[in-house]
């Protein structure tokens, strides 16, 4: 995205032309299609109400799953591996299926109706979750009497209805999630360079408001979960979204809507580069040469990379006829997005890390110490928070201490690099999860050391506190890869792909959740036979979440031209997008986050509670669904990209939200009048629900993550659609779009974890999934609101993007054996000047016919073979973003599991809930962070490095994986002190009891986790809208997003396959459900290993990653 600034303030504008372009944002219109002036639109005023709406979603989302492990260890009664699994299975679904919206959103409905679409569907499957904590209370009497927690289950019914909420939650979060942040972006106009500077920010901005909806969703929603009733820490959520609908559609006036550059599908487009590249595959380079110098293209930087796509430029029978080949953009998109694909892969190590603070990292302080007040105990959930307070205290530090102070040094306008960026956050998050291992082991000995080792219900003596280190510096990483993430997906993928973009970047930690999942589910089976307990052993004091950690820090180093209003006119740039629009957008954004963590945050609660099953099968179902969040962001962006557009899929999204939250409200209602106990011969209690209710449960979830694959990717590209990339302010506006982004989403992550967790608790789940649907109902209004300021972009050719680059791969496939002096030879005839040409120059094929004709349509155009090579050199920044997306998968499910067995008392009476740790510490640490890193560090490092983000997206990125790193090492540590602590009080056998270890031990690593995001998730939200194509912005922030689903995945096939590789001969195993003798500082030793292969493979690809480059059409 600097790249692009830069060649846009270099572009010859003459005088006439100049104060027109000043007032009016070319590519952009309002929403009655009019142009947009500068002023009235667009912009921060716009951004405001797009990223208002991304807090109330991020409160929605994390008031859900920032304490779901606690509600499916708790009201489902599942196991402690059974929880950790199901919350990454969900976190991983909730992640991909931002990929489905962002498609929709790009391809057919607009990020614009998918936030909307997203945020009504939000409100329903909130409405339905709390509706099922409603109808099916949690009797913790009946289950306080059972001998075991295992035997106190709800009934099939229940589980049914609640999953089926909880995956609808998924569905509209996968709609509203890309279209949101990208909306956001998209109200910048990158042609002015203070827009394109204020776009930089945005991203940090937006990460800071993710955050602050996370610290309230981790302290407030957490806590009337815990403590009130989880139906209303359930409904919380929902009215939450009802009224960020409301904003959103209130700051429609200013949005900014993009004008496609073509009529053409991105996907189509793209897609056709890769067809034709194959169909060409005997195409010659001497051909490909001779093409390329008669459309008169000279090398240049990046284009070798990917040169088989080339090919695409010829025609197998040598015509040219109209379609029959790409032109150098759709080559150059194609490879663009193929860039990708590593960037992508090398996160999921990070996503997997990620996957862990709302699982075992809730459960973990659970055991310990809780209590702030004699009275008060604070959620074991809203321990999250400190991961959004991280944030949102850096992200101010990261944006306006170190990007001016590494802009000065670097001369980039984001100070580092996006990449650069994201590597920093999975070193962090490598740090948090070596902590966590560390702040386990002690809690282990800890629970030996007072005889609470078979105890798991026993508070630990030992503080939660113990947990801050882990949580803030997971935020801290989050600082640095999620928001790096954001950046450098959203740049990077073509225009038309912004929302895919921001899907792939979300779909990082879906995969990383899965993998979270199978991790989980894998460890499980391999420790827990012959008797002993496994490392996720549902008595925490007989698990190793310790080695769970290391092993996952091991693994975080393994690893406004073109837009028109919504009546299609010209947008007015005083009138339309930039933070105008963006207001609304993030606000969208935040409302979805609060509707998602609303029922995400503290679902494996109400697994192992109301639908009691055990804490390994929750586990692996929320990990399941976490998974498929994360990867529906895919088929949302696809859809959004190729045929609906991000609005309309935003708003599709928002009514699937809104009705999946209302069924899952509707399913906890049911189980509260359903609920049935029996005593068994073996005189054991047992609770399950009807298998009704179970089905209506599971629908209802995965109707959820289903909008939630819409919402996400759309919501944030299209906020990314705001800022116009040929203004200079706005294209600096962009930049710190990302951020402000990812703070405000987490602040709206707080809400659920804090209110949300401790409502579904102490009141009631219909109440707490209830609210969330309320909250993406009101969301939805206010998208709509925001309407007439949003831009949409206009595709350039009418061309669907994803026919434009498949064209490019299928021409350079037909033209394979095109030699490249014939390819030269018509680059020089068409006068074109490409884009990376040294990367992927086999798609440059795709420019010419097989017979060497050049009639039009026959080959594909310059633009359609550089959209083809950005999308090729995303993969390998998608697959070393693997490794931080399932350190990700960790705060929300092992933290937390971690965190429950801690002393959480802040006062002699009140205790903060598990749940509310995984969030309080990220959210907190992303809130605080953010604003630093958008005005302090963004300024001094745009001052040195002359980048309008202060460093660059990739430089961001590795920022937040090291952090991650960080995290998941001290959280390896922690969960050591933590076991230690057990044994030496003998809690080792009392799995309930609290270890007296203060859960503040925590700290270190969500903090990590939370600062980590700030680099890494802005970092890849902003790399994958950025560096895809244009058409193709939501499909780039469903690729960011199935980072995170699949790395929940992962997670999730982790915690699995050594669940089953430890829990053999009788012997526990790592995820023993009695803590106290599971290990989960073996886990998160494991994940360090991982991260730390993730981070080396991230480093390598990123200092070879060429940026893609706007090419003018």
């Amino acid at each position: 995205m600097a790249h692009e600034c830069k060649l846009h303030m270099g572009a010859t504008i003459s005088e006439a032309e100049a104060p027109l372009l000043n007032d009016t944002v070319e590519g952009s219109v309002d929403f009655k299609g009019r142009h947009v002036s500068r002023s009235t639109s667009g912009g921060w005023k716009s951004a405001f109400f797009i990223i208002g709406v991304e807090v109330a979603e991020r409160i929605s989302y994390y008031g859900i799953s920032s304490n779901l492990i606690s509600y499916l260890t708790g009201p489902l009664g599942q196991s402690t591996a059974t929880a950790a699994a199901n919350v990454n299975a969900w976190s991983g679904t909730a992640s991909l299926l931002p990929l489905l919206g962002a498609f929709l959103a790009d391809s057919f409905v607009g990020r614009y109706r998918m936030i909307i679409f997203a945020s009504v569907l939000y409100v329903v499957g909130l409405g339905l979750l709390s509706l099922s904590a409603v109808l099916f209370p949690f009797d913790s009497s009946v289950c306080q009497n059972a001998p075991n927690s295992m035997s106190c289950s709800p009934r099939g019914f229940q589980v049914i209805l609640f999953f089926f909420s909880l995956y609808v939650v998924a569905l509209a979060q996968g709609g509203h999630k890309p279209c949101v942040q990208a909306f956001g972006a998209d109200q910048f106009d990158e042609a002015d360079p203070e827009e394109c500077k204020a776009k930089s920010s945005f991203f940090n901005w937006w990460y800071f408001s993710f955050c602050a909806g996370v610290v309230v969703a981790l302290f407030v929603l957490n806590y009337i979960q815990d403590n009130l009733s989880w139906g209303l820490g359930f409904g919380i959520p929902c009215v939450v979204m009802c009224l960020a609908l409301v904003v959103f559609l209130l700051g429609t006036v200013t949005y900014r809507f993009r004008i496609h550059s073509d009529e053409r599908n991105p996907f189509l487009r793209i897609g056709q580069v890769f067809v034709k590249a194959a169909r060409n595959w005997q195409t010659t380079s001497s051909a490909i040469s001779l093409e390329e110098e008669a459309q008169g293209i000279l090398p240049h930087e990046g284009f070798e990379q990917f040169k088989f796509l080339n090919k695409a430029l010829l025609a197998p029978d040598g015509s040219k006829q109209d379609g029959e080949v790409c032109n150098m953009s759709d080559i150059e998109e194609a490879k663009a997005v193929l860039r990708l694909i590593p960037i992508w892969a090398t996160c999921l190590c990070y996503a997997i890390v990620f996957s862990q603070s709302s699982t075992l990292f809730t459960k973990q302080g659970v055991t310990m110490d809780r209590y702030i007040t004699s009275s008060f105990q604070i959620p074991a959930a809203s321990l999250q928070s400190f991961i959004s307070l991280s944030i949102i205290i850096f992200i101010p530090i990261y944006d306006r201490i170190l990007v001016p102070t590494a802009r000065a040094i670097t001369r980039k306008p984001s100070g580092i690099s996006m990449l650069e960026r994201i590597g920093t956050g999975i070193l962090l998050s490598f740090l948090s999860m070596v902590i966590a291992a560390l702040v386990e082991k002690k809690r282990l000995k800890t629970a030996l050391e007072y005889g609470l080792v078979d105890l798991p219900k026993a508070t630990v003596p030992m503080s939660v506190w113990w947990l801050i280190p882990q949580y803030l510096l997971f935020g801290i990483s989050d600082v640095f890869t999620m928001v790096g993430l954001q950046e450098f997906f959203y740049d990077q993928v073509p225009n038309e792909l912004r929302s895919i973009g921001l899907a792939l970047y979300l779909s990082i930690f879906g995969i990383g959740s899965f993998l979270s999942s199978f991790l989980i589910s894998a460890i499980e089976k391999a420790t827990s036979g012959q008797g002993r307990d496994s490392w996720f052993s549902d008595n925490l004091n007989r698990a190793h979440l310790d080695y769970f950690y290391w092993l996952l820090a091991g693994l975080s180093d393994k690893f406004v031209r073109g837009s028109v209003d919504y009546k299609g006119r010209p947008s007015v740039r005083s009138k339309s997008g930039s933070w105008k629009s963006s207001a609304f957008i993030i606000g969208v954004g935040v409302a979805e986050r609060f509707a998602y963590y609303g029922i995400s945050s503290n679902l494996v609660s109400y697994f192992t509670g109301s639908l009691g099953q055990s804490t390994a099968a929750a586990a692996s179902l929320l990990n399941a669904w976490y998974g498929t969040a994360s990867l529906l962001p895919i088929l949302g962006a696809f859809v959004a990209d190729s045929f609906s557009g991000r609005y309309r899929t935003i708003i599709v999204a928002c009514v699937l939200y809104v009705s999946g939250l209302v069924f899952l409200s509707l399913s906890a209602s049911l189980n509260s009048f359903n609920s049935e106990c029996k005593i068994s011969a073996n005189n054991t209690t047992t609770c399950s629900p009807p298998d009704i209710q179970i089905i209506f449960f599971f629908f209802s979830l995965y109707l959820v993550a289903l909008a939630q694959g819409g919402h996400t990717p759309c919501v944030q590209a299209f906020g990314a659609d705001q800022f116009d990339d040929d203004d200079k302010n706005e294209c600096k506006a962009k930049s710190s779009f990302f951020n402000w982004w990812y703070c405000f989403s987490s602040g709206g992550i707080l809400v659920p974890l804090l209110v949300l967790t401790y409502i579904q608790e102490n009141l009631g789940w219909e109440l707490g999934f209830g609210i969330p649907a309320v909250v993406m109902f009101l969301t939805l209004i206010v998208f709509l609101v925001g309407t007439p300021t949003y831009r949409f972009r206009v595709n350039s050719d009418g061309q669907n993007p994803f026919v434009r680059i498949n064209r490019v791969f299928v021409k350079a496939a037909r033209n394979w054996r095109a030699a490249p002096v014939a390819l030269s030879n018509d680059e020089e005839a068409c006068g074109s000047l490409p884009q990376e040409k040294a990367q992927f120059e086999f798609l440059d094929k795709a420019l010419v016919s097989a017979d060497g004709s050049i009639e039009d349509g026959k080959f594909c155009s310059i633009r359609d073979v550089e959209d083809a090579k950005a999308i090729l050199r995303l993969a390998p920044i998608w697959f070393t973003a693997l490794g931080y997306s399932i350190v990700y998968a960790q705060p929300s499910t092992l933290f937390t599991k971690q965190a429950g067995t801690l002393d959480r008392h802040i006062t002699s009476t009140f205790q903060i809930p598990a749940a509310s740790l995984q969030q309080c510490y990220i959210t907190v640490s992303l809130i605080i962070c953010i604003p630093i890193y958008d005005r302090v560090f963004v300024p001094i490092a745009r001052s040195i490095t002359k980048k309008p983000s202060g460093i660059s997206m990739l430089q961001r990125i590795g920022i937040g994986l090291l952090l991650s790193l960080f995290s998941i090492v001290f959280a390896a540590i922690v969960e050591r002190k933590r076991l230690a602590t057990a044994v030496e009080y003998g809690l080792v056998d009392l799995p309930k009891a609290m270890i007296p270890m203060s859960a503040w031990w925590l700290a270190p690593q969500y903090v990590l986790s939370g600062v980590a995001d700030v680099f890494t998730m802005i970092g890849l939200q902003e790399f994958f809208y950025d560096q895809i194509p244009c058409d193709l912005k939501s499909i780039g922030l469903a690729m960011y997003l199935s980072i995170l689903g699949v790395g929940s995945l992962l997670s999730s096939f982790l915690v699995s396959f050594i669940e089953n590789l430890t829990k053999v001969h009788g012997q526990e195993g790592w995820f023993a459900d009695n803590l106290n003798r599971a290990h989960l500082d073996y886990f998160y030793w494991l994940l360090a290993g991982l991260s730390t292969v993730g981070l080396a493979a991230y480093v390598y690809f990123a200092r070879s990653y060429v940026y893609r480059r706007r090419i003018s059409v």
